[in-house]
């Protein structure tokens, strides 16, 4: 089910964890191959109960250092929105694959090492929660480069940690350390091996995710929302989305025994 399109996008589910990790030989570069495999990924996940967790990495120490130059193939199903012009094209698959990231409500993790930048850092940050390996070095140069990043970062980077720092990575084109992206809170934390990281999202497959589906349906849906009308929101979410672990939260309290939730 998880075949992947690309050999430069590669697929592992086991235990509830489904690994897509970035893999092409040079800096782990993204294109629209790439951009595809990714986004049809995300939405086969949304459906297959076996998926607990999703963790986005990259192959040989490094995240990705953002898109190729050579982005390849222009995707058949954009091609009547390809438009024509020095600017170059649309943004359009680029902004796909970052909305299928985003909108899965399933638990996603970025594991952060070596370079991980531009495109690379839109992905990583629409992931729920970010790890961070000491090597990470986390930024965005396009602007470096004359180049206007116009895949969403612009809205939630703000979001994750507030306006002045975003406008720090965003205009001056700097690269952080974990440290100092752990210190703006940028990732959530440091681990100090892959196998650390591997514990902390094995983790997460183990917990009740059909509440942190929910959880999560209500902090992205009420980002831009007033009080009031986020009340409105929470309760239709509730009232629309059954958790099934509930029920074993209380009994395993009961029973003073760890709960075995199965993710529904």
């Amino acid at each position: 089910m998880y075949d992947s399109s690309t050999d430069r996008l590669t697929t592992t589910l086991s235990g509830g964890r489904l690994t897509v990790r970035f893999d092409d030989g040079d800096e782990n570069r993204i294109d629209y191959a790439v951009l595809d495999a990714l986004a049809s990924v995300c939405r086969s996940a949304a459906d297959d109960p076996e998926v607990r967790v999703l963790a986005l990495t990259g192959a040989r120490g490094t995240f990705s250092a953002g898109a190729a130059a050579d982005m390849g193939r222009w995707p058949d199903r954009f091609g009547h929105r390809r438009p024509e012009g020095s600017h170059g094209p649309a943004p359009l698959p680029e902004q796909d694959a970052v909305r299928a990231l985003r909108s899965l409500m399933k638990p996603t993790v970025a594991l952060l090492e070596g370079a991980v930048s531009g495109l690379a850092l839109d992905l990583a940050c629409v992931c729920d929660l970010r790890l961070a390996l000491p090597d990470a070095r986390i930024g965005d140069p396009r602007v470096r480069s004359g180049t206007a990043a116009s895949t969403g970062i612009a809205y939630v980077l703000p979001r994750l940690i507030g306006q002045s720092q975003a406008m720090r990575i965003l205009l001056l084109g700097e690269t952080l350390d974990a440290a100092e992206a752990l210190r703006i809170r940028l990732v959530h934390q440091i681990v100090e091996a892959p196998e650390a990281a591997d514990a902390v999202i094995d983790r997460i497959a183990t917990m009740p995710t059909r509440a942190w589906e929910v959880h999560k349906m209500q902090v992205l849906g009420q980002l831009d929302l007033d009080f009031e009308s986020a009340m409105v929101h929470s309760l239709g979410v509730r009232q629309t989305h059954v958790i099934e672990d509930r029920l074993e939260g209380v009994q395993a309290w009961r029973e003073r025994r760890e709960p075995r939730f199965t993710g529904r």
